[in-house]
This record gives structure tokens, sequence and C-alpha cells, in this order.
């Protein structure tokens, strides 16, 4: 099972149009959770303890085969500097995709006999009917191929003013406890530059350290295609952002509260978000 951002798939798909009509090619890199055997919804808990592939980084690489409309092959040379840079990051590699230009997105027999690294996830993107393309991973073992599944997470921003308290705990909730499905951002419209003390505080609580997060403009995630925002109460001046679908929480502000205030906003968001994403998935259902 291996897990790309909304970005990361579509650099993916974008790069396989590009080299059209040869065959793109690529690394995947990342980092390997193997995870409990439950299915709670604890901070980055996996699924049915599966072995979870995170992609952080994709590598497009050069085609050098002599033959590149028909098969790949990387520049030796450049995968050597590229597993360089892996290791360098303490990351690792965790697949390769490449694409297929009039073929579905099946292994073919020269795939299998150039799948040297039994252990990764092989991504192949099919170009036989460029406006509707197909997607197929597997893992392949000494010309055995086995389907592997895939999975492109939404995107949902959190938007407040300040982005220092409400947007910033709601951010690191998803982030935590729903990452398998979606990666969540923050920004507000007036960004305060910090983010509260408090806040942090009431998260490392819970298990979830913040302390990293930083209050963010607009400018910052610019570009981004959001699924989903959700604005957290801050009524008509809660700033507008563009997207599919849109929320609003309704939030109390714990700005210049004390402390059990800031818990049960904690609480309160983290009630609201899980009955949001019920929704959402309820939505996907149907």
């Amino acid at each position: 099972m291996i897990y790309l951002t909304k970005e990361q798939f579509k650099d993916i798909i974008e790069h396989a149009k590009k080299e059209y009509p040869k065959e793109a090619c690529g690394i995947l890199a990342g980092k390997i959770v193997h995870g409990p055997q439950s299915t709670d919804h604890s901070p980055r808990s996996t699924v049915h303890g599966l072995e979870v592939k995170i992609v952080e980084r994709v590598y497009k690489m050069q085609n050098v085969s002599e033959k590149p409309e028909v098969c790949y092959f990387m520049d030796p040379k450049e995968q050597l500097k590229v597993f360089k840079e892996i290791r360098q990051l303490g990351i690792e590699m965790l697949g390769i995709y490449h694409s297929h230009t009039n073929a579905p997105a099946y292994p073919s027999a020269r795939d299998c006999e150039m799948a040297f690294y039994p252990e990764a996830d092989y991504v192949i993107i099919s170009l036989k009917d460029f406006n509707n393309l197909e997607v197929g991973t597997f893992k392949i073992t000494e010309g055995n191929i086995k389907e592997e599944q895939i999975i492109v997470r939404k995107n949902i921003l959190f938007v407040c003013i300040e982005n220092s308290c409400r947007s910033q705990i709601a951010e690191a909730i998803v982030n935590n406890f729903y990452w398998q499905k979606f990666v969540a951002y923050s920004a507000g419209s007036k960004p305060s530059g910090i983010v509260n003390p408090l806040a942090i505080e009431v998260m490392k609580e819970i298990g979830i350290d913040i302390s990293n997060q930083k209050s963010k403009g607009f400018d910052e995630v610019k570009g981004i295609e959001f699924d989903y925002v959700v604005t957290l109460g801050c009524g008509d001046v809660c700033p507008f952002y563009p997207a599919k679908k849109k929320f609003d929480l309704n939030i109390p502000d714990p700005k210049d509260k004390p402390i059990e205030f800031f818990r049960k906003v904690r609480d309160e968001i983290k009630n609201k978000i899980d009955e949001m994403i019920k929704e959402v998935e309820k939505d996907e259902v149907v």
C-alpha cells in the first residue's frame, strides 16, 4: 500500500504526458510505517497493521533506453545520485513508476525482467487512452505479479484570520488521526506569525507535537488544489478560499483564554472533525 499526495500524483501524470510518446520513468522515495494490528484512530495508526509506504519525494528520471517508446532504462549515474540523496535524507526507495504509451497499466514481460527491486512498488501509468488514463500498482517478485493499492490523499485547508490557534489544532488533528486519506494545511488572511503556546501545550497533552508548525498566510498554500476548505467560526470576517466543498465548524476563539478553555476547544475541534470526515466519507460512497 503506497500513499501519495495529490500534488505528487499530478506530478507523475504530468511527467508521463510530457514524455509521450516515450516512456517516462522515476523513483518514489519516503518512509515505511509498520503499524499495530488495531484499526483505531490513534495518531499515526496504520490500516490493519499493513506495511504503509508514505511518499515524500518524487524523482523524475531520464529514460536512456535505446527504444524509449516501448521500454525504459534509467541513467545509472543519475540513479546513483538519487540513491545517495535518499540515504542522506534518511528515507528509502519505495517504488518505481513508468508509463506505457500503448499498453495497459499492467507489467509487461520486459517490466518483469527489469524488476530488480522485489520490495518496491511498481506504478504503471497507461497512456493508451490519453484522455482516460489508467494507473496500476504492483509488486513483482521473480516474475510473479501481485496487484497493490495506491492511495491519493485529498487536501483539506483550515482557514481563519491569524492561523495561530484553532486552525493549527485542526491541521494537526487531521494529519495525525486521518493522514491515511487526507493531507491537511492551515493558513490565515492576517497570520500572527506565531502558534499560540497554549495550543502547543494542549496538543502535547494528547501526544501531538505542533511546536514546529508555523503561522502561515495564503501565499504559502498557493497552487495547491483543495478538495475541502474549512472555516473555524470567524463568521463574516472569515477569508474566502476556493475549494470543491466548504465546511464551517463554528469553533469559539480561545485567544486570551485560560488553558482549560483551550482544552475544550481542542476536544470540540476533534469531535467536529470526526463528524465532518464521516459526512465526507458518506458523500464519497454515494
